[in-house]
């Protein structure tokens, strides 16, 4: 049975976070979730992104693998939002023990994190349709989502999208009440619990 690391967003490890790993605990898998702030979690995205810049790429990148490496089993990575991306790096640095990579809120093509897609790996999308940093990444590059499809399928994995109807970006945290999506939230730890299930 794969272990699971969860990576949270800027915002940190709030309750949607410990929601899903209290489900996947009680599902029989062991958790493991990166605290970047060391407790500390922000009601707002500028914040937060404030923290992450103040840490730094490469000392968020270290700790993170430094979690994966620990853990000594086969994982699936969980990430959400920039959390995603980290979710994807480390398990680019571990293809051999990486059985799977979700990425809440959207995921970045492997170019711009510059590493490969590990061989076989699938990948899963959880979106919103109206999720504003989603909207924004495409506004960058169109085929932003087209390109880590790519970059799945090339390296041999199934890449599965799956967009829910709504604009919350942490739509699965009920301790943010714009963004939150109870029926969404439900149906997406759901789908979780199969992945992590069946790729485990």
């Amino acid at each position: 049975m794969a272990h699971v690391l969860l990576f949270p967003s800027v915002l940190g490890v709030r309750q949607g976070i410990t929601d899903l790993a209290d489900a996947l605990t009680d599902a029989g898998h062991d958790v493991t979730t990166l605290d970047p702030f060391d407790g500390e979690t922000f009601d707002d995205y500028p914040s937060g992104m404030a923290a992450t810049k103040a840490i730094g790429d490469e000392a968020l990148q270290a700790r993170a693998l430094a979690a994966a490496q620990g853990v000594d089993a086969p994982f699936v990575a969980i990430g959400f939002s920039v959390g995603a991306a980290t979710a994807e790096w480390v398990a680019a640095q571990l293809p051999e023990a990486a059985r799977g990579v979700v990425m809440v809120g959207g995921g970045i093509p492997m170019r711009f994190i510059e590493a490969t897609w590990p061989s076989g790996v699938p990948g899963q999308v959880h979106v919103t349709s109206e999720d504003p940093f989603h909207e924004e990444d495409k506004q960058f590059d169109p085929m932003v989502d087209e390109y880590l499809q790519d970059d799945v399928e090339q390296a041999g994995g199934e890449y599965t999208f799956v967009e829910y109807q709504g604009s919350g970006h942490s739509f699965t945290d009920p301790s943010l009440r714009a963004e939150y999506q109870p029926a969404e939230a439900q149906i997406f730890t759901r789908r979780m619990l199969e992945f992590v299930a069946a790729v485990g």
